[in-house]
């Protein structure tokens, strides 16, 4: 039960020896993308690339070839769809939470709290995390897609609120990509490489 025989640990260390520098070579061709904050579609990549090193160090039937190959494939696929997403606003949002606002112009946005399950304790962590001592200093909080808050200080200057395409606004209709705002908001199709 405890111990099976010194062969079956050789394997399991040689197995997560060879698996471990593989996957170190294929990230590093692949990039820092891959290893940049993670969305909830970045966490299912790397919980499925776990699973495969962890199931293929511990499994004697599956050979190591099989583990390379199946790691090349979900990096491929990972790749494939970061590609698609840089070309192609549907596929990101297809793949990708939209960011929520969760404050806007000092105050709380108590419906989006709550069906991002997010208390006003976070939100208030998250602006003194900031460095901003009050809500009414504060023009908006967003939830990331990667987890993350952000948080933007209010600002003397007028602003186009850029930074804010796709985020529905309080008192702004959508704004979302699809929306005729002004000649000076982006369209989706700014986003699209030719």
């Amino acid at each position: 039960m405890f111990f099976h025989s010194w062969a079956s640990i050789g394997r399991v260390v040689l197995a997560s020896f060879v698996l471990f520098i593989a996957v170190v070579a294929m990230l590093r061709v692949v990039g820092q993308q891959a290893l940049a904050e993670m969305s909830g579609y970045d966490m299912v990549f790397v919980v499925t690339l776990g699973s495969v090193v962890a199931m293929v160090a511990v499994t004697r039937s599956i050979p190591i070839a099989d583990a390379v190959v199946a790691i090349l494939t979900v990096l491929a696929l990972q790749e494939l769809v970061r590609w698609l997403q840089s070309r192609y606003l549907w596929v990101h949002h297809a793949v990708r939470q939209p960011p929520v606002l969760l404050l806007w112009d000092g105050k709380m946005l108590e419906e989006k709290l709550r069906r991002a399950s997010i208390s006003a304790d976070e939100i208030r962590a998250a602006i003194r995390g900031a460095g901003v001592r009050s809500l009414a200093e504060v023009r908006a909080v967003v939830l990331e897609n990667n987890g993350m808050f952000s948080v933007i200080p209010k600002n003397a200057m007028a602003s186009d609120e850029s930074a804010f395409f796709g985020i529905a606004l309080p008192g702004n209709s959508d704004h979302s990509p699809d929306d005729d705002l002004d000649a000076n908001t982006p369209r989706a199709s700014d986003y699209l490489i030719p």
